[in-house]
């Protein structure tokens, strides 16, 4: 049957807000099915875009040509500056070993790999097919009984070598952390919450190296080379930067680094297969992560890439670098290390990615320079300085600095007997409000020896680690200055009853209080310290408490600014003191502008309302008194008191 246009107009008015969703869906459903064959492929189209943009570049090839059986050789350093050559030939390639990135098998028929095994420390040493660069030898298996590693493309390399020196950029390690906010104020300066902030997480908690699967082809890491360190201190480095250390001390044939810029005379001209080291510590103590130089570009040579892999996956760096002396190759059934030595600066790691490190020759960045002295126990043992420098990291610096003062205490003394550590720092940190020095004293009791675990967790790690992470702003550590003083004995005494001695306690009262005070050894003295009520604590029940200095931590406010901080953190009791206070029923307030006491239910309401988000901290109302002592004093001890109301006067 015919239908009329003018029938047939109208039938599409009316179908036309039905058919435009459904055109609408049919073109997008029909863009999915395009993409869809696009992302598919059909053979005809072009490849997808990977990572390596310069596989045109003559002097490399490209991964794609790489084929098994093809033979090559790699450069690396066996002993002393000059790099070697070893054989390698190409087992298979591994696609996509992480995302974006190839990675090529290869064994080394190479007598001394064969003995050895992939070497840590080899890592980034360049590997050349058909006399052209294939990449860095980057990857290994632990306790393998054949010469085989895996290689990273210099394709992928190449491009952490564009990337551009970000010094307006800090980076952060990942680790972690506790509560936030007043919540993590108030558990660490008013004590008024009791959970324990987890310690971070370094590389070797995280199932594998570097966070990699274990059991298979994993990245051979950097060896860190100690110079000048004790094992314990070392260990605590290991911990604390998640590297494995190698114990092996200097080289008679090259100087330690001295932490300063190289001369004219010492500056070295990068080559392919050089050993360089990324300098944590350096002068009278050492500690440098070793690897190979696999590229070296520039107009004038000042761009260097390394390791085939991450150090930490930072992204931009600021750690120094320093040209390295391999003094020999220590043979192990698990994963064989050079054993290197960092000579001289010579610029600065840039970007930590995870194709390769980048490192450039014409940037510099200063080290924190750190005097440690050290007086043991025994008059014949003279006083002894130590000067390092360490590297400028907002997270590692801060460990680091302690590893230093526990390598002194170790050599102070490790004897298992009764001893008092006596420690200072004297901190040069630089705010917004200039340069400012925190001198920090402690003195610390050990009655079967230093316990080092204890030591590392000083005030002076807290305040720098503060110090560089902190909400405010950012601030620099510019020097440190340390000392440690270890004595045999101890003047020490633990309080072991207290009493009072009045009948009646009215407020407003001079409470007389019997302190037993018990010595490690020997009979048990008595000592009297008084300490007075509040005239207002009438009909109250009061709590006082004795404790020793070193365990009783000053009240604070909230900090509003950097300096604020610093100085709370440095605020503490004498060891050799008493502490007596008395907590009343009623609460304070512990804000940015002070510390608020004595105030009445409705006016604490009113300043530390529900509905903000900057809730001030609530602590007990205290009255505190400090009494020195000839002794450190330890322990502490409580006892509820009803107070009446004072006599009235007739």
């Amino acid at each position: 049957m015919a239908t009329s246009p003018d029938r047939t107009s109208n039938l599409r008015r009316l179908l036309r807000p039905v058919l435009a969703p459904v055109a609408a869906l049919a073109t997008l459903y029909g863009g999915f099915w395009l993409a869809g064959d696009a992302i598919a492929g059909d053979g005809s189209g072009t490849e997808s875009a990977r990572p390596g943009k310069r596989s045109k570049d003559a002097n490399i090839i490209p991964i794609d040509d790489i084929k098994p059986g093809m033979k090559g050789y790699a450069l690396t350093v066996f002993e002393g500056e000059v790099p070697d050559k070893f054989e390698i030939e190409v087992v298979d390639v591994v696609r996509d070993y992480v995302t974006g990135q190839d990675a090529v098998l290869f064994r080394s028929p190479d007598p001394r790999l064969v003995h050895t095994g992939i070497v840590g420390g080899m890592s980034g040493s360049p590997i050349y097919i058909q006399d052209k660069l294939a990449g860095a030898l980057a990857y290994g298996y632990r306790f393998g009984k054949d010469p085989l590693g895996g290689m990273t493309p210099i394709e992928n390399m190449l491009e952490v070598a564009d990337l551009p020196y970000r010094p307006e950029v800090f980076p952060k390690t990942a680790r972690a952390s506790g509560r936030t906010g007043t919540a993590a104020w108030a558990d660490q300066m008013l004590a008024l919450g009791t959970d324990q902030l987890p310690a971070r997480q370094v590389p070797e908690q995280i199932p594998g190296p570097n966070g990699m699967p274990s059991g298979g082809l994993a990245p051979i890491g950097a060896p860190m080379s100690v110079a000048g360190l004790s094992p314990h201190a070392a260990q605590f480095l290991a911990d604390a930067t998640g590297l494995v250390p190698v114990l092996g001390g200097g080289s008679m044939r090259s100087a330690p680094s001295s932490g300063q810029e190289a001369s004219a005379g010492t500056r070295h001209k990068w080559t392919p297969g050089d050993s360089v080291s990324v300098v944590l510590i350096a002068g009278d103590n050492g500690a440098a992560p070793n690897g190979t130089v696999t590229w070296v570009g520039g107009a004038q040579q000042e761009k260097l890439l390394a390791f085939g892999h991450p150090m930490y996956g930072e992204g931009p760096s600021k750690y120094p670098i320093a040209n390295g002396h391999v003094h020999t190759i220590l043979a192990s059934v698990e994963r064989s290390v050079k054993l290197s030595s960092p000579r001289d600066i010579q610029g600065t790691m840039i970007q930590d990615r995870q194709p390769a490190i980048s490192l450039r020759t014409d940037i510099h960045t200063p080290m924190i320079p750190v005097t440690t002295s050290v007086t043991g126990p025994d008059p014949e043992f003279k006083t002894r300085s130590y000067h390092s420098a360490v590297a400028d990291s907002e997270v590692l610096t801060p460990p680091l600095v302690t590893t230093l003062m526990l390598d002194a205490i170790e050599e102070a003394g490790s004897d298992a007997v009764e001893v008092v550590l006596e420690t200072r720092h004297e901190i040069l940190l630089e705010t917004s409000q200039g340069p400012r020095t925190l001198v920090l004293d402690e003195e610390t009791y050990y009655p079967r020896g230093i316990v080092r675990g204890l030591a590392a967790r000083s005030r002076a790690l807290l305040i720098m680690m503060a110090a560089l992470d902190n909400p405010f702003e950012l601030a620099s550590i510019k020097s440190v200055k340390q000392s440690a003083v270890v004595h045999y004995g101890a003047e020490v005494e633990t309080i072991d009853r207290i009493r009072i001695t009045n009948e009646v306690v009215r407020a407003g009262d001079l409470l007389e209080i019997l302190v037993d005070l018990k010595p490690p050894r020997g009979p048990t003295r008595t000592q009297t310290v008084s300490v007075r009520i509040p005239a207002d604590a009438g009909g109250e029940r009061v709590v006082l408490e004795l404790g020793g200095g070193e365990w009783i931590t000053p009240y604070a406010p909230l900090p509003g600014n950097l300096d604020d901080l610093l100085d709370n953190l440095a605020a503490s009791y004498p060891a050799r003191s008493i502490i007596g206070t008395i907590y009343r029923p009623g609460e304070g307030l512990a804000t940015e502008h002070g510390l608020v006491q004595e105030l009445p239910e409705s006016v604490l309401q009113t300043l530390s309302p529900g509905g903000s988000n900057r809730k001030a901290v609530h602590f007990k109302q205290a009255a505190r008194r400090v009494i020195r002592t000839n002794s450190i004093i330890r322990g502490e001890a409580s006892l509820e008191i009803d107070v009446r109301p004072a006599k009235a006067i007739d």
